[in-house]
């Protein structure tokens, strides 16, 4: 249902008549309507596999879900798709160099306490959210390690964090195995 607006226009009398004329015109808001996908498979412009994206419901319905290239998300469920696996990226696989996983997960569990700040809007309330994105950036910027797929997807188990607190973060390595790290968000000074 498309919300309605009534707008009151007030139109200027004739040169004829001496009342003036209202008339009510009625307006549509119009609303952009997305909805929640995983996708299934990489897709250049969109994103890599497991993500989950926002796209006008037209595009899912015509062209991702058809080709098997997306999954529909429903709220508040967990998502059906596992992680992707060494198995399933094998076409990176061979133009990647080895990687040993299990010495980054031992360099990560090593690692002390990531603490995120964040502006506060009241008491430990934050300003906005902190999502598996900031997780990479922060480590990336403060421990030098790059947790980007396909090589690492880092998951979060409330989805967004939006207060001050410890939380903990999933990182799900390429070879199939995860580490947990704790990391605070803390009040920006």
């Amino acid at each position: 249902m498309i919300p309605q607006t009534s707008t009151l226009l007030r139109l200027q009398p004739l040169a004829s008549s001496s009342r003036n004329v209202t008339a009510v015109a009625l307006r549509y808001k119009s609303t952009h309507r997305t909805i929640q996908v995983q996708l299934t498979q990489d897709i250049e412009g969109l994103g890599q596999i497991g993500s989950v994206h926002s796209v006008n419901p037209g595009r899912m319905r015509n062209d991702l879900f058809p080709k098997g290239l997306a999954k529909y998300v429903v709220k508040g469920a967990p998502l059906t798709m596992p992680l992707p696996r060494l198995a399933e990226v094998s076409s990176i696989s061979s133009a990647a160099p080895d990687v040993d996983y299990g010495k980054i997960r031992s360099q990560i569990v090593a690692l002390p306490s990531l603490a995120i700040p964040r502006r506060t809007v009241r008491g430990s309330v934050i300003f906005g959210s902190v999502t598996s994105t900031d997780l990479v950036q922060a480590f990336q910027v403060a421990h030098g390690l790059n947790l980007v797929a396909p090589h690492a997807v880092v998951t979060l188990s409330d989805g967004k964090v939006k207060q001050l607190g410890e939380y903990t973060a999933n990182i799900m390595m390429k070879d199939g195995e995860g580490v947990d790290v704790k990391f605070k968000v803390v009040a920006q000074q």
